[in-house]
């Protein structure tokens, strides 16, 4: 062999080994998992809202802006759950959570998402900073944080705002156990959100 094409060969070797070496390496996982939209009963006790809620996509950066299960051993590492991941990215998992929790309890004339061209009066604009697991003293807990603003839409002036951090108890460390937690943890962020809101638009 040359030098020239032994040269070429090793930066070839290099870049392949440099390529397949990634932190959230990208597979297709076996299992799919997904968050269920909790049950919500109708809110007959309160006035309805005569209001179209328009509810966008969380924003969200890596490592949340994807369909991997996360969980975070250290300050200042995220790892992978291996052989598992959510059916669609986790921002897209709590949008569909949020529409749904506040479809099921019926006190708005319409929810609907940033693609639908029905007019809305309202939207929901969010960040998503935290979805994942924690092992502690008292066993794995599930993290979810949003910071949530409604803005109205004719003025598309800010008319309230908040900073949910939701935590869950796992009932044990294994992947079930915690996509259980995420599935609680999504339910006690929506019965949040629907009493922020509720506060919002009667004030």
């Amino acid at each position: 062999m040359s030098v020239r094409h032994a040269q070429t060969f090793t930066a070839l070797a290099i870049t392949t080994a440099l390529a397949g070496c990634t932190v959230f390496p990208d597979y297709e996982a076996p299992r799919v998992m997904d968050i269920p939209t909790p049950a919500v009963p109708p809110n007959d006790s309160h006035p309805a809202f005569d209001t179209t809620l328009r509810i966008d996509t969380p924003q969200a950066t890596e490592p949340f802006d994807s369909s991997r299960i996360l969980t975070k051993p250290a300050p200042h590492e995220y790892q992978i759950y291996g052989g598992v991941r959510w059916r669609d990215t986790a921002p897209v998992l709590l949008r569909e959570l949020m529409i749904g929790t506040f479809r099921q309890e019926g006190r708005l004339q319409g929810v609907v998402n940033e693609t639908s061209p029905t007019g809305s009066d309202v939207t929901l604009v969010s960040d998503l900073y935290g979805f994942h697991s924690e092992t502690g003293r008292n066993g794995v807990q599930v993290f979810v944080s949003l910071y949530a603003q409604l803005m109205d839409n004719r003025t598309r002036q800010t008319v309230c705002t908040g900073n949910f951090r939701i935590t869950a108890d796992a009932t044990g460390p294994g992947i079930d156990q915690v996509v259980e937690a995420f599935g609680r943890g999504g339910e006690k962020l929506g019965q949040q959100l629907r009493d922020w809101l509720s506060d919002c638009l009667e004030a």
